[in-house]
């Protein structure tokens, strides 16, 4: 077992922001296989496991995935506004499996699968982050339109877009709220 210190855990921890900008350099399939891996480690209520990903690889579906962006503030009207996410090497929609959650869980059960979700996409930027490679976690786009552009059926709905690979410049870590900042 690898062990990491507590300050080297924090650091990897620290350097995870979303990147914008990726160099052309393809991800290592051991690294993709551990951040997916990783991945499907999340925490899942009941172990319900909700969630379902679709790797984009080809260009006809980067550029549907990309019609159904939204800018950063959500205008209505401003589709296709994030066309950075072509230059990722990995692009993953990420998905929860309504039914699942559905079933066992009744309607709340899909807050729930958002919920876990979200946690196993971190799981997976951790694992990224430990390879060296760069993440952004893309929620401004229209469900319904991706959920057409892909042809996905109606209990299939895209909650992210993941894109991972390596930055193409120096990370600018944001100020963050300190922990006495947000202990009430």
């Amino acid at each position: 077992m690898i062990h990491t210190s507590r300050a080297e855990w924090l650091e990897i921890m620290n350097t995870i922001i979303n990147v914008r900008s990726y160099q052309e350099l393809s991800v290592p399939e051991l690294a993709l296989e551990d951040v997916l891996y990783a991945f499907s480690l999340g925490p899942s209520l009941a172990n319900i496991q909700p969630w379902e990903l679709l790797m984009v690889k080809g260009s006809d579906e980067r550029e549907k995935l990309i019609a159904s962006t939204l800018d950063p503030f959500l205008t209505p009207g401003s589709l296709g506004a994030q066309a950075w996410i072509k230059s990722a090497p990995v692009i993953v929609v990420v998905m929860i499996e309504k039914r699942r959650a559905l079933v066992r869980l009744g309607e709340r059960g899909e807050i729930f699968a958002i919920q876990d979700t979200f946690c196993a996409i971190q799981n997976a930027r951790l694992a990224a982050a430990v390879h060296g490679l760069s993440t952004s976690v893309i929620r401004e786009f229209d469900p319904h339109i991706l959920q057409k552009n892909l042809e996905l059926p109606w209990y299939i709905e895209p909650v992210a877009i993941l894109t991972i690979g390596y930055s193409e410049e120096e990370k600018e870590i944001p100020p963050r709220l300190t922990v006495a900042e947000i202990i009430s």
